[in-house]
C-alpha cells in the first residue's frame, strides 16, 4: 500500500468516494485496496479545555485528559469514548492549555455502518476542525491569523489558525436549523432551495423581491448572528494566544461560497479582513469542498506516515502473518522447514554414505580377490625362484666341478697326455648322455671315481653310459653306490683304463 502515490477518502454520510493522487479529486464508484481516509461529523465530536501546570509532564496527559473529560466534561461512565488531545503551549499565568475532543464508540459505529460496508476499513479519521492545516503544508496558504467557516446540512462550525497553528474551533447554527426556524417563521424551504437560495441571492438585499423581504431580514439576522459568534471568539483567541487581528475568512457551504457574503462582512465592521471562500486548490473544485480538504489532509498523514489525531477504530486488519497467531504459526512452519530440512539432509547424508559404504564394500572385495591373486601369484613366482635358485646351485656346482677339473687339467699340462685323454674320453662320454657330474677324482692315470648325477625321468642314460664306456674299451666300470636325492639319481662309478 505504501508504494501506491493515491488515497482514497470516503463521505461519512452518503459513503461516496474520492480518489487523491496529491493534485487531482476524482469521483468514484468502485472501491480500491488504498490507504483511506474519512471524518468525524463534527456533532460528534464532544471537546473540553483545561489547564495544565508547566511543569507537568506530557507523559500523564493521556490519562489526565481522560480523566477530565469524565470527571469535567460530563461523559458518561457507562460508555466507551475515543479519546484525544493536544497541547497549546503559551505563556500565561505559567500554564498550558489542554483541548481533549471525545467521541462515543457506539455512536461512531453506527455513523460508520454503511460506509464501512463499503470500504471494510478506515485507516485515518480525522477530527475535520485539523484539515484546513494542509493549505498551510502544501503552501496553498501562506501562514496568517485565519478563520474557517463551514456550513452544511448536518454539521457547521468555524476553526482558528494563528500562523498556520490550530488554536480553536467552536460549533456553529447548521443549514438543517436554519431550515427549521424559517418554518417557525412560516417560510418553507427545503435543503435544496435553501442551497440555492445562498448561491444566487445570499446576503445581497438587491437580489430579493419586495415580498421577500422577510425572507432577506430572516437571513440577514441568522447571518449576523453568526458573524457575531465569530467575532466573539476572534476577541477570545487574540487575548488567550495573543495575535493583533484576524487577516482571512475562508467561508463555504459544501457547494461553494455564499452570494454577498464579503460586502456582508465588510458591512459588519470587518473592513480589515480578506473574505475567500474554500475553492483554494490549484485546480478549481466544483462541489465537495470540505472532503477534498480533508482528503488533502489525509494525503499530508499517508505520506508522513503519522497517527497523530487520527481518531479511527475502523483499522486495517494486519495480515495474517503479522497476527500473533500468524506470527506463532509461521514460526512454527519455519521450525518444522529446518527440522525436516535437518531430517531430509541426514537421511540423504546417511543414504549417500551407505552408498558409498556399499560401494567401497565392493571395491574391497574386489582389490581383496585381486591381492588373492596376487598372494597366488606370488606364491607361484616364490616356488619359480626357488626352483631357479636350485638349478643355479647346481650350475654353480657344475661350474665348480669343472673349474675343478680346468684346474687339474692346468696341473696335469706337460704331464703324460694319457691322463688327459682318459679325462677327455670320459667327459665325450658325459655330454653325449647330457649327463652331470658331481665329482670327478682321478687316482692315477690309469684309475678315476666319478659322480654321476641324473634325473628320475632320464635314470636309464647311466646305464647306457656304462655301457659306452665298456666298449671304449675301458677294463673295469663298475657302479659302487646309487642314491636317490630330491628326485635325482645319483650313481658313483669307478673307470679302470689299459
Amino acid at each position: 500500500m505504501a508504494e501506491n502515490k493515491s488515497i482514497q477518502y470516503i463521505n461519512p454520510v452518503d459513503s461516496s468516494l474520492i480518489l487523491y493522487d496529491g493534485g487531482n479529486f476524482v469521483n468514484t464508484q468502485k472501491r480500491q485496496n488504498l490507504y483511506t481516509v474519512s471524518r468525524i461529523l463534527y456533532e460528534c465530536v464532544i471537546i473540553y479545555s483545561f489547564k495544565i501546570p508547566l511543569s507537568q509532564a506530557n507523559d500523564d496527559l493521556n490519562a489526565l485528559a481522560e480523566i477530565k473529560m469524565y470527571e469535567e466534561a460530563g461523559l458518561d461512565v457507562n460508555k466507551n469514548y475515543k479519546i484525544t488531545y493536544i497541547l497549546k503551549e503559551f505563556n500565561f499565568d505559567d500554564t498550558n492549555l489542554v483541548e481533549a475532543f471525545a467521541i462515543d464508540i457506539d455512536t461512531l459505529k453506527d455513523n460508520f455502518k454503511e460506509p464501512i460496508k463499503k470500504v471494510k476499513y478506515i485507516d485515518f479519521l480525522a477530527l475535520p476542525f485539523f484539515a484546513f492545516s494542509t493549505f498551510y503544508k502544501n503552501k496553498i496558504l501562506t501562514a496568517k491569523n485565519d478563520i474557517f467557516v463551514y456550513i452544511d446540512e448536518n454539521e457547521s462550525f468555524m476553526s482558528f489558525y494563528k500562523n498556520a497553528t490550530y488554536i480553536s474551533t467552536k460549533s456553529l447554527i447548521n443549514l438543517d436549523e436554519i431550515i427549521d426556524k424559517l418554518n417557525a417563521q412560516d417560510i418553507h424551504l427545503n435543503i435544496d432551495e435553501l442551497y440555492g437560495l445562498l448561491e444566487n441571492k445570499g446576503l445581497d438585499s438587491a437580489n430579493y423581491a419586495n415580498e421577500e423581504a422577510d425572507l432577506f431580514n430572516f437571513m440577514e439576522s441568522i447571518f449576523s448572528d453568526i458573524l457575531m459568534k465569530i467575532q466573539n471568539v476572534a476577541l477570545h483567541n487574540r487575548n488567550v494566544f495573543e495575535f493583533e487581528q484576524i487577516d482571512r475568512i475562508f467561508f463555504s457551504t459544501k457547494k461553494g461560497r455564499i452570494k454577498g457574503l464579503k460586502n456582508f462582512v465588510l458591512n459588519f465592521g470587518m473592513s480589515d479582513v480578506e473574505v475567500l471562500d474554500f475553492n483554494l486548490f490549484k485546480e478549481k473544485q466544483e462541489d465537495n469542498f470540505l472532503d477534498k480538504i480533508v482528503a488533502s489532509y489525509g494525503m499530508d498523514k499517508f505520506k508522513e506516515k503519522s497517527s497523530e489525531q487520527n481518531v479511527t477504530i475502523f483499522e486495517r486488519r494486519p495480515s495474517f502473518l503479522k497476527t500473533q497467531a500468524g506470527k506463532l504459526i509461521t514460526s512454527a512452519a519455519v521450525l518444522l522447514i529446518i527440522v525436516f530440512s535437518i531430517y531430509f539432509y541426514l537421511n540423504n547424508s546417511i543414504l549417500n554414505l551407505k552408498k558409498e559404504e556399499s560401494q567401497l564394500s565392493s571395491r574391497y572385495s574386489a582389490l581383496q580377490q585381486s591381492a588373492n591373486q596376487y598372494k597366488a601369484q606370488i606364491r607361484q613366482k616364490n616356488n619359480e625362484i626357488i626352483k631357479v635358485k636350485a638349478d643355479i646351485s647346481k650350475q654353480k656346482l657344475v661350474l665348480e666341478n669343472i673349474k675343478v677339473s680346468i684346474d687339474k687339467l692346468e696341473k696335469m699340462r706337460g704331464v703324460d697326455n694319457s691322463y688327459i685323454s682318459f679325462l677327455a674320453k670320459v667327459n665325450t662320454l658325459l655330454q653325449r648322455y647330457g649327463l652331470h657330474t658331481k665329482s670327478i677324482k682321478q687316482i692315477d692315470k690309469k684309475y678315476m671315481d666319478i659322480e654321476v648325477i641324473s634325473s628320475y625321468q632320464h635314470r636309464d642314460k647311466i646305464a647306457s653310459f656304462l655301457r659306452e664306456l665298456m666298449q671304449e674299451g675301458f677294463l673295469n666300470v663298475k657302479t659302487d653306490e646309487i642314491r636317490l636325492n630330491d628326485k635325482n639319481y645319483i650313481s658313483k662309478i669307478g673307470i679302470e683304463r689299459e
